[in-house]
């Protein structure tokens, strides 16, 4: 007994120990730890043909070989997504909990590996092959370590079951979706049965069964926030800036999930049928444990803490910065000294200001008909505030950050991203600005509103000898009391601002940039269009030319399509290839490239996995709004890698190569009879068939922005040497500088 308890501390302090507690005041986004497991190292294909030994029951050879090929890429692309980690603090634990529930099971054990998949959509799934993902997103909303027990012994079921293997069978037959995604949604049957035999293994590790009707809950809300807290109308105003509750709705948006809702469209049972199955099930055991926490109640919420505090980066992740900005609000409570909270916190106000300024700000905020709980209020509120109101209350929030936090890098880079994006606003110029606070201007209005008497009129009406435009800077004048509008509230929010010289200065400077753009911009449209094509014609000369002796060099991408389908195996071997090719010519033109590949990770280890998934983020980033530079959710992670390498410049690179014989059946036949066309034209439509494109980006990580982009296109085959020939001449023109 004493035995099987150090089992279960050893780890505890192993994993404490070794990876250490994050400071939440000092929180670093997750990544992994430790050697580099087998599963992300090993090449996808090898995988593949080691999988080939195993016999997959009722499936076919050819339906064996489909379905390896599908799982096996479709892991292996999340794996290597930027979003998965590895020996984590999360995985650990998710680790030590499925020890507890399989420690009567070593093979089983002995076959299962657990990710932490870095994601706010709440989520576990499994695979053939024995990975279990679980997700942030879900770990955040549960409330003890047994839910999280329950779950990890569902997804176990699948696993043992095979359910991943039949529902191929069933999906194959009836022609859907055969995608990793698709393969872990099962039958109602099938989820009704996890359920059954997750609830064994549940009680025979001795946990409670008061949590598990709780967990199908968790289920159930888990598109809301990770808690449900009243936002304040006031939240934003202080002495400097006044925000007026009109701003807020008037009502809560009522909560609209329920247990029983209509599930015949859907592959689960509802929540109401899950339940009631569990309760029936739930009688037949006797011998049920008390445990909610088998390794602390502090490891969980510490745990939990971990996902909450990833939740906000994955938001960021994907612009969704009003829901980002509310967990804060809720996490800052326990953490008010918390740089990492700060710094998300301007990121979010950026995003938002950027969206706004490009008019697409509903795509990052929700539809007032999918309002649902507190966070409404949020939602409601930036959609409703006008654009220099948002401008206003972002440039406020993030001052204010950058003032409290003034040697923080990442808070005073955001800051200038920011004043940027402002001085090329044309609605937003500080002139309209008071020097006053909304309090001090409202107080001056309503005195002399209180005070004005038929004898006092004259001396506040302008005189009749005033000129013309004496009577028009007075109605401008935002510091005359008579001018005070409170629905420009926001035009009192900066007047602190409007005194600090280094900020009036830096705007102005960032002013005059803009205008002097705007000059050069009119001037090239003044010209006439043969002058407008000659310098287009100039700079596409010189796109790639800009002066790089140094490039860290991201993994090639490569798709081949036969028959317009795509063919996995033969992608991954040109990928290798197109890897060397890069390498090579770079050599041959004396660039230094820092490779950055998933094929040599068993070389390098994880410290490159780390960095290739940083870069992968970056790059989702940037690839989804092209109007504006990106700030990187990771900019910690992308200043060390820039440091490392000594250059912020960054090669992706792409290849999609299709493959279909241009050969008509008739013109076969038609040709038969017209010598000597039929040896000529066959040989012909074969190698016409090929239809290559390459594609290159070069992003700066500094900038957060694309440096240059541009594509090849080519009828052959992506061979060593045409590829070649073309990252030659790429690597020769980035090498180049542009002449003055």
């Amino acid at each position: 007994m004493i035995l099987k308890k150090l089992i279960y501390i050893l780890p505890l302090f192993i994993s404490f120990g070794v990876l250490s507690q994050q400071d939440f005041n000092n929180f670093k986004t997750l990544n992994s730890v430790g050697k580099i497991p087998a599963d992300f190292s090993s090449l996808t294909y090898q995988k593949i043909a080691e999988d080939l030994k195993t016999d997959k029951g009722n499936l076919s050879k050819s339906q064996e070989k489909v379905f390896l090929q599908g799982i096996h890429y479709g892991i292996d692309d999340l794996l290597h997504s930027g979003m998965v980690v590895y020996g984590d603090e999360i995985s650990v634990y998710i680790q030590m909990i499925a020890n507890k529930l399989l420690e009567n099971n070593s093979e089983l054990k002995s076959n299962l590996r657990f990710y932490t998949l870095k994601s706010n959509e709440s989520n576990a799934f499994s695979t053939d092959q024995g990975i279990v993902f679980v997700t942030t997103g879900l770990i955040s909303q549960l409330t003890n370590e047994a839910q999280l027990a329950f779950v990890l012994a569902h997804e176990i079921s699948h696993y043992t079951e095979k359910h991943v293997v039949e529902t191929f069978e069933y999906q194959t037959k009836s022609r859907r979706d055969v995608s990793i995604r698709g393969l872990s949604v099962y039958s109602k049957e099938k989820e009704f049965e996890a359920d059954r035999l997750g609830l064994k293994i549940y009680n025979a590790a001795g946990y409670s069964k008061d949590e598990l009707l709780p967990s199908f809950d968790v289920l159930m809300y888990s598109y809301l926030p990770f808690d449900e807290v009243e936002f304040p109308t006031n939240y934003y105003t202080d002495n400097h800036i006044f925000i007026p509750e009109n701003l807020f709705p008037t009502k809560k948006y009522e909560i609209k999930a329920v247990d029983d809702y209509d599930d015949s469209q859907s592959s689960h049972p509802n929540i109401k049928k899950r339940k009631e199955q569990i309760e029936t099930e739930m009688k037949g055991y006797s011998n049920w444990g008390t445990n909610i926490f088998v390794f602390g109640k502090s490891r969980f919420e510490y745990t939990r803490n971990l996902c909450r505090f990833e939740s906000v980066r994955s938001d960021i992740l994907d612009a969704n910065y009003a829901d980002a900005l509310y967990s804060i609000f809720i996490l800052e409570k326990e953490y008010p000294k918390s740089i990492y909270l700060k710094r998300m916190k301007a990121q979010a106000w950026l995003g938002l200001a950027q969206f706004k300024k490009n008019g697409n700000i509903n795509q990052t905020v929700d539809k007032n008909a999918d309002l649902e709980g507190e966070i409404a209020a949020l939602h409601f509120f930036i959609k409703k505030i006008s654009k220099d109101g948002l401008f206003t209350l972002a440039l406020r929030q993030i001052y204010d950050l950058k003032k409290a936090e003034g040697n923080d890098k990442q808070i005073n880079a955001i800051y200038n991203y920011l004043l940027k994006e402002l001085a090329s606003t044309t609605s937003f110029k500080i002139e309209n600005y008071s020097k006053k606070t909304f309090k001090e201007a409202s107080i001056e209005f309503l005195d002399k509103k209180n005070k004005l008497t038929p004898a006092s009129i004259d001396s506040i009406t302008p005189k009749k000898s005033d000129s013309k435009y004496d009577k028009i800077k007075s109605k401008k004048n935002i510091e005359n009391p008579d001018n005070f509008d409170s629905t420009k509230f926001y035009l009192f929010g900066i007047p602190d601002m409007l005194d600090d010289t280094l900020f009036t200065k830096r705007f102005g400077n960032n002013k005059e940039l803009f205008l002097k753009q705007e000059k050069e911009r009119e001037a090239f449209e003044s010209l006439s269009y043969k002058q407008q094509r000659a310098i287009r014609k100039k700079d596409q000369k010189e796109e790639l030319h800009i002066g790089v002796d140094e490039l860290i060099v991201v993994e090639p991408m490569v798709f081949s399509y036969k028959h317009g389908k795509l063919d996995l195996v033969k992608s991954e071997k040109l990928k290798h290839d197109f890897s060397q090719v890069i390498e090579s010519s770079a050599l041959d033109t004396d660039i230094k490239v820092y490779t950055i590949d998933r094929d040599n990770l068993e070389l390098k280890g994880t410290d490159i996995f780390n960095e290739r998934s940083a870069l992968f983020s970056f790059m989702q980033q940037v690839s989804r709004e092209d109007n504006f530079n990106i700030f990187p959710v990771d900019y910690e992670l992308l200043e060390e890698i820039k440091t490392n390498y000594g250059t912020s410049k960054v090669l992706f690179t792409w290849v999609e190569h299709q493959y279909s014989p241009r050969i008509s059946p008739s013109l076969v036949f038609l040709s038969l009879f017209v010598y000597p066309v039929l040896p000529i034209y066959i040989p012909l439509g074969i190698f016409l068939g090929h239809d290559t494109e390459m594609n290159v980006l070069i992003l700066d990580i500094e900038k957060g922005s694309i440096d240059v982009g541009s594509n090849y296109y080519f009828k052959d085959t992506p061979r060593k040497l045409h590829l070649g020939a073309h990252m030659s001449h790429i690597f020769y023109e980035l090498k180049a500088k542009k002449k003055a």
